[in-house]
């Protein structure tokens, strides 16, 4: 008996009946996911459009498509498998058409419902190698996972190529002889069929209304009993349903489930049915009864699932995405607008070709107009048995592949030894981010500034996302805390210069929430008025965090001064580290080229850190106590303003626009902030950070403690400001200061924050 080739080794396939029903589905789920050399897929002449779709499955697969006439020249090679699933009343027709075109060697692949009608097809090309094929499934099966596959041992391979790649994928082959198969699908199909027509001809022909009656008063088993038997009245099931009665011995299925109802009938008259009942159900095994028992639960219970998600969805308001049976080609995705028991009304919202399609729903609209994609909502009615939902996993793939992606190039500050490609791999794996590769990165002492471009999903906020995937990368390469653990941490007070909403606060927050044993809620975390007041707090037990220096700008002026001059006891227990990125905002969209002269409010760190953008629009600083201080006078301003704040300082200030983001003079910047107390206040420093702690100092003037720098070899760092104040950061251990000379104890420090002074304009 010959054996047909290994598919790698024929290379070439060529489906008959590949547009739609089961040669789509056997192209799309099977052979589309093995290696041809060519690949040719043939229907009617009006099917054109859907076999450019059935070639698409095939990627990069040379893919030939049209009637067996128009590709008849591609049929002349050798090394052909075919497969034929077309309509029965075609099928000699067509096997003769394939036998005259192609080599003798080419085996036949037949699909069939009744392996000796098929069978007997396939006895007029008697020379080829030929195997009938009867999935048991339908098309709207999503794939072979579970699905029995029968075929044939005759005339061909039982087992072989195909075996295999039915069974690799999840699915059961089974070779039966063509008489057994008969058999069983007389019971299996002939007689499902007919009990079925049987059933919807009694439920048409009661007197009732199908629709107010009989409908609107159906419990879930006549519900399913019903669909399954008006999927049976469908224009296109007519021939094959006939076909099917005539092949498998439809004349006995009658017989017999004529003699199993007059039996229930005569137990019913006779008071006789739990008899009747208890006979039926011993000629299951027990574990047979229960799998076929669970199994229709499980199909009676998707069902209702699926109406129970419809109107989830529906009274939530949420978008749902779903596709024809069969088709998941064919994406529908928006607002339930209608549902009724047989239909529901899609608000379609999916506009554009997959791929560079727009979503006309939330930030989608803004988009929709940035991708020039023009169109409207539109309502389509569609029929509840039709459509197969998608989950909302299965939505957020279709909506990556189905949506066009914005293109946007964001910046990270990341620790120096974490490399650029590193971040576009966190970035990569956010939701809605459709690619992401590197663009520059530059190193500075401590820290690398990433520029990453990213495509970001069409139907997403740029600015949320953005700030998404800063807080992804935040997260997966976090800046130590370098703070030890205070030791009461539980109510502890936490004073920073407010107002809520400055970087100081941010400070605080990852602070408190860096704790080890205790979260943000066990810390209040209160704001001041100045830095007097921060201090203060630390006398009652409490911290302060406050700027000390800023890799954009240097020592923080105010904040030292605070310190030098305070008379309260303090310990500094660590540092934290916040990125800082500055937005340009103000109380109407305008043209900054038209502020020439107007004011600029912000804190004053914020305007050194931005000076370029001052200077490049003409603007007049106006120094600030805040920057929350300054969106507030920009809102009281009668006249052009603008304000410089925190990026994402319109989420909680809704009267400001954002006019320019990241007009910080470099590409990134960090503030240190001191975390202070109380001596006894902080417990050890741990977690390794010994070979890092330096000790703190700060100084009226270099020239106050010229006498204890650099005493032998060690690591000495010192920062000044404009007035001459001195931070001295030192590997030695520090004692016996001079008057006027204040030590802060020793803390975890990097050198992650270096001093680079930006030349004005």
């Amino acid at each position: 008996m010959t054996q047909t080739s290994q598919a790698g080794d024929a290379a070439r396939l060529l489906v008959v009946g590949a547009a739609a029903g089961m040669g789509r589905w056997l192209s799309d789920h099977l052979f589309a996911d093995l290696p041809w050399r060519q690949v040719v897929l043939v229907d009617t002449a009006d099917s054109s459009t859907l076999l450019e779709g059935a070639a698409e499955a095939y990627g990069a697969t040379p893919v030939a498509s049209g009637t067996l006439a128009q590709v008849a020249a591609q049929l002349e090679a050798p090394g052909f498998i075919v497969c034929v699933a077309v309509p029965d009343g075609a099928a000699r027709e067509v096997l003769a058409q394939v036998d005259a075109l192609l080599p003798a060697d080419a085996p036949i692949i037949m699909v069939g419902s009744s392996f000796s009608w098929t069978m007997d097809v396939l006895a007029s090309v008697p020379a080829r190698t030929a195997v009938a094929l009867h999935p048991l499934m339908d098309t709207g099966a999503r794939s072979l996972d579970g699905q029995t596959v029968c075929a044939t041992d005759v005339r061909g391979v039982a087992t072989g190529w195909l075996a295999e790649a039915i069974t690799s994928r999840g699915g059961i082959y089974t070779v039966l002889s063509p008489e057994r198969h008969d058999r069983i699908m007389t019971h299996v199909l002939a007689m499902t069929h007919q009990a079925l027509l049987g059933f919807v001809t009694a439920v048409a022909d009661s007197g009732l209304d199908l629709g107010d009656e009989l409908w609107a008063a159906r419990t879930p088993l006549f519900e399913a009993m019903l669909g399954l038997a008006v999927s049976l009245l469908e224009e296109n099931q007519e021939l094959t349903l006939a076909h099917i009665q005539a092949s498998v011995d439809g004349t006995d299925a009658a017989a017999r489930l004529a003699d199993a109802a007059a039996s229930v009938r005569a137990a019913v008259a006779g008071d006789a049915l739990p008899a009747r009942i208890a006979e039926t159900r011993d000629a299951f095994t027990g574990a047979l009864f229960d799998t076929v028992r669970n199994t229709a639960a499980a199909t009676l219970g998707a069902g209702q699932s699926k109406r129970a998600t419809l109107a989830r969805v529906r009274r939530l308001g949420a978008l749902v995405g779903l596709h024809p049976t069969g088709r998941p080609d064919k994406l529908r995705v928006g607002r339930l607008v209608d549902l009724t028991p047989v239909h529901l009304v899609l608000e379609e919202l999916l506009i554009g070709p997959p791929g560079g399609a727009a979503l006309l729903h939330g930030p989608g609209v803004r988009n929709a107009k940035r991708l020039g994609r023009r169109g409207k909502a539109i309502r389509t009615r569609f029929g509840i048995g039709h459509v197969e939902v998608l989950s909302d996993a299965e939505l957020e793939v279709a909506l990556d592949s189905w949506l066009a992606h914005l293109r946007r190039d964001v910046r990270f500050l990341v620790p120096e030894s974490v490399a650029g490609d590193g971040v576009a791999s966190v970035v990569r794996e956010q939701r809605g981010i459709g690619a992401a590769y590197l663009v520059s990165e530059a190193v500075r002492t401590g820290q690398r500034a990433v520029v990453i471009r990213a495509e970001i999903r069409a139907d997403l906020d740029l600015d949320e996302t953005i700030e998404r995937l800063r807080r992804a990368v935040e997260v997966a390469y976090a800046w130590p805390h370098g703070v030890a653990r205070p030791v009461r941490a539980r109510g502890l007070a936490l004073r920073y210069l407010g107002p809520p909403g400055t970087f100081s606060e941010n400070a605080a927050r990852q602070f408190a929430v860096g704790l080890a044993g205790a979260g943000e809620h066990d810390v209040r975390i209160e704001p001041a008025d100045s830095f007097d007041e921060v201090l203060a707090a630390t006398r009652d037990g409490g911290l302060g965090v406050l700027p000390i220096t800023s890799s954009a700008s240097g020592l923080v002026s105010r904040a030292v001064r605070a310190l030098l001059g305070s008379d309260v006891e303090l310990v500094a227990g660590g540092v934290v580290d916040v990125a800082v990125r500055f937005d340009a905002y103000a109380a109407q969209p305008v043209v900054l080229a038209e502020l020439r002269g107007a004011p600029v409010f912000s804190h004053p760190q914020a305007l050194a850190q931005c000076a370029n953008f001052t200077t490049r629009w003409g603007l007049v600083p106006q120094p600030c106590a805040s920057t929350t201080e300054a969106l507030e006078r920009l809102r009281a301003h009668d006249g052009p303003a603008i304000a410089i704040a925190s990026s994402g300082a319109e989420a909680d200030h809704p009267f400001v626009h954002v006019v320019e983001r990241e007009i910080d003079d470099l590409s990134g910047s960090i503030t240190r902030f001191l975390v202070v107390g109380a001596p006894g206040t902080f417990d050890e420093h741990r977690d390794g950070s010994d070979p890092t702690l330096r000790s703190i100092v700060l100084a009226p003037s270099v020239a106050s403690i010229a006498g204890l720098v650099g005493r032998g070899a060690g690591f000495d760092e010192l920062l000044t400001d404009g007035d001459g104040h001195c931070l001295w950061v030192s590997s030695q251990a520090v004692a016996n200061l001079p008057d006027g000379v204040r030590g802060l104890g020793v803390v975890p420090w990097s050198p992650r924050t270096p001093v680079v002074r930006p030349t004005p304009g």
